[in-house]
Protein backbone atom coordinates (compact mmCIF):
# COMPACT_ATOMS: atom_id res chain seq x y z
CA UNK A 1 0.00 0.00 0.00
CA UNK A 2 1.14 3.38 -0.78
CA UNK A 3 0.67 6.29 1.73
CA UNK A 4 0.56 9.98 0.89
CA UNK A 5 0.43 13.08 1.87
CA UNK A 6 -0.98 16.28 0.37
CA UNK A 7 2.34 17.38 -0.99
CA UNK A 8 2.60 14.53 -2.96
CA UNK A 9 -0.35 14.14 -3.55
CA UNK A 10 -0.48 17.11 -5.55
CA UNK A 11 2.95 16.25 -6.57
CA UNK A 12 1.38 13.44 -8.17
CA UNK A 13 -1.40 15.16 -9.81
CA UNK A 14 0.64 17.84 -11.12
CA UNK A 15 2.86 15.17 -13.44
CA UNK A 16 -0.03 14.11 -14.91
CA UNK A 17 0.33 10.06 -13.39
CA UNK A 18 -2.66 10.28 -11.43
CA UNK A 19 -5.03 11.99 -14.25
CA UNK A 20 -3.96 10.21 -17.30
CA UNK A 21 -2.82 6.48 -16.27
CA UNK A 22 -0.52 4.68 -13.49
CA UNK A 23 2.34 4.13 -16.71
CA UNK A 24 4.64 5.18 -14.47
CA UNK A 25 4.33 2.81 -11.74
CA UNK A 26 6.70 0.08 -11.51
CA UNK A 27 4.73 -3.50 -12.90
CA UNK A 28 5.05 -6.57 -10.83
CA UNK A 29 7.58 -8.91 -12.04
CA UNK A 30 6.14 -10.39 -15.07
CA UNK A 31 2.62 -8.80 -14.43
CA UNK A 32 0.70 -6.46 -16.53
CA UNK A 33 -1.25 -4.87 -14.29
CA UNK A 34 0.06 -2.24 -12.06
CA UNK A 35 0.57 -3.80 -8.55
CA UNK A 36 -0.89 -0.99 -6.60
CA UNK A 37 -4.47 -1.99 -5.86
CA UNK A 38 -5.17 0.52 -3.46
CA UNK A 39 -4.29 3.74 -1.86
CA UNK A 40 -5.22 5.10 1.24
CA UNK A 41 -4.86 8.92 1.92
CA UNK A 42 -5.49 10.99 4.97
CA UNK A 43 -8.62 13.59 5.27
CA UNK A 44 -6.69 16.50 4.87
CA UNK A 45 -5.29 15.08 2.02
CA UNK A 46 -8.85 15.31 0.38
CA UNK A 47 -10.63 17.53 2.77
CA UNK A 48 -9.41 21.20 2.65
CA UNK A 49 -9.67 22.48 6.45
CA UNK A 50 -8.49 25.89 5.42
CA UNK A 51 -12.15 27.53 5.99
CA UNK A 52 -12.63 26.24 9.58
CA UNK A 53 -9.31 29.03 10.07
CA UNK A 54 -10.85 31.30 7.82
CA UNK A 55 -13.68 31.46 10.23
CA UNK A 56 -11.49 31.63 13.18
CA UNK A 57 -9.87 34.64 11.97
CA UNK A 58 -13.74 35.43 11.38
CA UNK A 59 -14.97 35.06 14.86
CA UNK A 60 -11.98 35.99 16.23
CA UNK A 61 -10.84 39.45 14.46
CA UNK A 62 -6.60 39.60 14.45
CA UNK A 63 -6.41 36.53 16.81
CA UNK A 64 -7.66 33.68 14.59
CA UNK A 65 -4.31 32.61 12.72
CA UNK A 66 -2.98 32.51 16.09
CA UNK A 67 -6.23 30.38 17.22
CA UNK A 68 -5.52 28.33 14.36
CA UNK A 69 -2.30 27.44 14.52
CA UNK A 70 -2.25 26.64 18.42
CA UNK A 71 -5.51 24.90 18.27
CA UNK A 72 -4.21 22.81 15.16
CA UNK A 73 -0.72 22.03 17.27
CA UNK A 74 -2.90 20.75 20.23
CA UNK A 75 -5.60 18.74 17.94
CA UNK A 76 -3.01 16.47 16.84
CA UNK A 77 -0.38 16.23 20.18
CA UNK A 78 -3.95 15.65 22.38
CA UNK A 79 -4.49 12.58 19.91
CA UNK A 80 -0.88 11.08 20.13
CA UNK A 81 -0.71 11.85 23.59
CA UNK A 82 -3.94 9.95 24.43
CA UNK A 83 -3.19 7.19 22.45
CA UNK A 84 0.30 6.84 24.32
CA UNK A 85 -1.21 6.77 27.83
CA UNK A 86 -4.21 4.92 27.19
CA UNK A 87 -7.17 7.20 27.08
CA UNK A 88 -7.79 7.57 23.52
CA UNK A 89 -10.09 10.06 22.79
CA UNK A 90 -11.39 10.18 19.06
CA UNK A 91 -10.57 12.84 17.16
CA UNK A 92 -13.86 15.29 17.44
CA UNK A 93 -13.17 15.18 21.29
CA UNK A 94 -9.78 15.81 21.10
CA UNK A 95 -10.68 18.69 18.26
CA UNK A 96 -12.68 20.07 20.80
CA UNK A 97 -10.91 19.65 23.76
CA UNK A 98 -7.87 21.54 21.78
CA UNK A 99 -9.79 24.47 20.59
CA UNK A 100 -10.91 25.15 24.59
CA UNK A 101 -7.16 25.04 25.36
CA UNK A 102 -5.80 27.26 22.11
CA UNK A 103 -8.32 30.02 23.43
CA UNK A 104 -7.89 29.51 26.96
CA UNK A 105 -3.83 29.78 26.33
CA UNK A 106 -5.09 33.33 23.88
CA UNK A 107 -7.18 34.53 26.75
CA UNK A 108 -10.11 34.33 24.11
CA UNK A 109 -13.66 34.54 24.83
CA UNK A 110 -14.69 30.73 23.39
CA UNK A 111 -18.43 30.99 23.77
CA UNK A 112 -20.76 28.29 22.91
CA UNK A 113 -22.07 29.40 20.00
CA UNK A 114 -18.33 30.29 18.17
CA UNK A 115 -16.94 26.98 19.94
CA UNK A 116 -20.15 25.51 18.12
CA UNK A 117 -19.44 27.02 14.65
CA UNK A 118 -15.82 26.39 14.89
CA UNK A 119 -16.44 22.46 15.59
CA UNK A 120 -19.38 22.58 12.98
CA UNK A 121 -17.12 23.67 10.44
CA UNK A 122 -15.65 20.27 10.60
CA UNK A 123 -18.78 18.89 9.28
CA UNK A 124 -18.43 21.48 6.09
CA UNK A 125 -15.34 20.31 4.83
CA UNK A 126 -15.20 20.37 1.21
CA UNK A 127 -12.21 18.56 -1.26
CA UNK A 128 -9.33 20.37 -2.06
CA UNK A 129 -10.27 21.75 -5.94
CA UNK A 130 -7.94 18.96 -7.57
CA UNK A 131 -9.36 15.98 -5.45
CA UNK A 132 -12.03 15.17 -6.97
CA UNK A 133 -10.03 14.33 -10.83
CA UNK A 134 -7.26 12.59 -9.06
CA UNK A 135 -9.71 10.31 -7.12
CA UNK A 136 -11.83 9.88 -10.31
CA UNK A 137 -8.95 8.82 -12.39
CA UNK A 138 -8.14 6.36 -9.85
CA UNK A 139 -11.33 4.71 -8.86
CA UNK A 140 -11.82 4.43 -13.27
CA UNK A 141 -8.58 2.60 -13.17
CA UNK A 142 -9.75 -0.12 -10.78
CA UNK A 143 -7.88 1.05 -7.31
CA UNK A 144 -9.39 0.90 -4.52
CA UNK A 145 -9.53 3.88 -2.61
CA UNK A 146 -9.43 4.57 1.53
CA UNK A 147 -8.97 6.88 4.45
CA UNK A 148 -6.46 5.70 6.89
CA UNK A 149 -7.42 9.02 9.26
CA UNK A 150 -7.57 9.87 12.84
CA UNK A 151 -11.14 11.97 11.23
CA UNK A 152 -14.11 10.51 13.29
CA UNK A 153 -16.34 8.59 10.17
CA UNK A 154 -18.53 11.39 10.55
CA UNK A 155 -16.43 14.08 9.48
CA UNK A 156 -15.33 12.14 6.90
CA UNK A 157 -18.95 10.85 5.37
CA UNK A 158 -19.71 14.53 5.60
CA UNK A 159 -17.06 15.67 3.46
CA UNK A 160 -17.61 12.54 1.43
CA UNK A 161 -20.87 13.87 0.87
CA UNK A 162 -20.11 17.89 0.09
CA UNK A 163 -18.25 16.59 -2.80
CA UNK A 164 -20.41 13.51 -3.98
CA UNK A 165 -18.47 10.62 -3.75
CA UNK A 166 -20.79 8.40 -1.63
CA UNK A 167 -18.80 4.89 -2.78
CA UNK A 168 -15.51 6.36 -3.96
CA UNK A 169 -13.63 4.92 -0.57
Amino acid sequence: MMLFNRRTFVNWLATGVASLSLASIPLAHGDTQPKIKAIAFDAFAILDPRPVFVLAEQLFPGKGTELSNAWRTRQFEYQWLRVLSGQYADFWQATEDSLVYAAELLKLELTPDKRQQLMHAYLELKAWPDAPLVLTSLKNQGIRLAFLSNATPTILEAGIKKFRYDGCF
